[in-house]
């Protein structure tokens, strides 16, 4: 194991921390659980700063309206969501897998199933509209559970991102006006994303529908090569840093998809 500072500062927030990693070869999903730990961190932080100026989270356990909106994952995590339901015992897997299998039967009879599962040719404006479609739905996210997220410890990045300051009861009806969206210093979940490098022409990076993330993963099996876990944490923060190969623009998190 190797233990690697990190020194992370904006303009009116700074983050040190130490972030210990296998030195030898490791897939990217196996930098995940260091991945939480960070962002973890840089919610705390974030909060810190929002209770300072004067504001308040709204965010709490309970409230699960943005758990019925379209969320975008890495490929890396779709996979480690996967693992996550697999690992589940019974009956608890069996009902997992039908509220996901229950899921995609109303995108399919709304007719959304199929422009989601062909996303690749969405282009940005063409996701942000695709949201507000799919919030309409209601669908929820097969871990909500008496408005909570079931598994919180694994949730992924771009729902640990996600806060809010306006009234708890606005998010049942988002919009531009009624909701005040939490800016984080650091975007985590592209970060992760950029690991999956995009096709020529592709306008978007690449990710995967939360709701799509058990049957999108079976389809797609990790074919990556092992590599030191240095030097996997270096690109990393590299994609963090927005200092990476030059990429297309990020698909969007749950708060643009109104």
């Amino acid at each position: 194991m190797v233990g690697i500072n990190i020194s992370l500062a904006g303009a009116d927030w700074q983050l040190q921390t130490t972030i210990t990693v296998p030195s030898g070869p490791i897939q990217v999903k196996d930098l995940i659980p260091m991945v939480q730990s960070f962002a973890d961190q840089v919610v705390r932080g974030t909060v810190r700063s929002v209770e300072e100026s004067g504001q308040n989270i709204s965010c709490k356990k309970g409230c699960g309206a943005c758990c019925r909106q379209l969320v975008p994952i890495s490929e890396v995590e779709a996979r480690r969501i996967h693992d996550v339901v697999t690992e589940l015992p019974e009956p608890r897997q069996s009902e997992i897998r039908r509220r996901f299998a229950a899921a995609r039967r109303r995108l399919e009879e709304s007719g959304l199933l199929k422009r989601l599962v062909d996303r690749g040719e969405f282009v940005e404006g063409d996701v942000q509209s695709f949201g507000v479609e799919y919030f309409r739905q209601g669908i929820p996210c097969p871990f909500l559970e008496n408005e909570s997220c079931s598994i919180h410890p694994d949730r992924p990045s771009v729902c640990r991102e996600y806060l809010v300051t306006s009234p708890a009861e606005n998010c049942a009806a988002p919009s531009v006006k009624t909701i005040d969206q939490v800016n984080m210093p650091f975007k985590i979940w592209p970060a992760l994303a950029r690991f999956d490098k995009v096709h020529p022409g592709e306008k978007l990076i690449r990710w995967v529908p939360l709701v799509l993330a058990l049957e999108w993963s079976i389809d797609h099996p990790d074919e990556t090569q092992p590599r030191p876990g240095p030097e996997l944490l270096h690109e990393f923060f590299r994609n963090l840093a927005g200092k990476g190969e030059a990429a297309p623009k990020d698909a969007p998190s749950p708060s643009k998809v109104r």
